[in-house]
């Protein structure tokens, strides 16, 4: 098993795991509780369209909710269901739609199970983190790091870093905690989302996506 780490955009063909820790990873993760598959779509435009279509919606620009939309928040879609859900947001969304092969969505939450799917698909898995409007977002790293770590095999040395970042887990919720990212969600009243995307292998979901579209794998 070889497991490398990216950032932004895939760097492979193979198997990837795209990481979006705050919060597109574990929304995704948590809507496929209530709802058969979501559609991420990059364009607020085009997630406007499936609304008027009478499709549920999610998303979010710069963490804030937009109009008419649900939050991007595993918290608040676990409270609606249906057959589809419709997900743009900041960052998460436009990584998978970058994506060229198949890809897992891994986040805290369902961390054994992301790195055992990946261990049973792939021999060369990548991690993609997804940033922040194109910048480093520690989250994301740390969040890797767990991932790769449970995966096991041969890190390259940038996933080998991330792997020796997580080594004490108080450590690790603290930066999170103190991220950009949990600051700016914290400032628009998503604490609680915060705390919930910390929380380990609380869910066996490993979210799949395929042709535009992601359900259980």
């Amino acid at each position: 098993m070889r497991v490398s780490l990216s950032f932004e955009k895939p760097e492979g063909s193979g198997l990837c795991i795209m990481v979006d820790l705050l919060r597109a990873s574990a929304t995704i993760t948590s809507a496929l509780d209530s709802f058969r598959e979501v559609i991420p779509v990059g364009d607020v435009e085009e997630a406007t369209e499936y609304s008027r279509m009478g499709y549920v919606v999610a998303g979010e620009r710069g963490g804030e909710t937009l109009p008419g939309f649900l939050a991007n928040s595993p918290l608040e879609v676990r409270e609606h269901s249906g057959d589809a859900l419709v997900l743009t947001t900041s960052n998460g969304t436009r990584i998978l739609e970058s994506v060229e092969s198949q890809a897992l969505v891994g986040c805290l939450n369902n961390l054994d199970a992301v790195a055992s799917a990946a261990r049973n698909l792939s021999d060369e898995v990548e991690v993609v983190m997804a940033g922040v409007n194109g910048r480093f977002a520690i989250e994301d790293f740390l969040c890797a790091g767990e991932i790769i770590r449970a995966i096991g095999g041969e890190f390259e040395e940038y996933a080998e870093a991330s792997v020796l970042a997580v080594q004490d887990r108080s450590m690790v919720d603290d930066a999170i905690r103190k991220s950009r990212s949990a600051r700016r969600l914290r400032e628009l009243g998503f604490a609680g989302d915060i705390e919930y995307c910390l929380r380990r292998n609380i869910t066996e979901n490993v979210p799949v996506y395929r042709d535009g579209r992601i359900s259980l794998i």
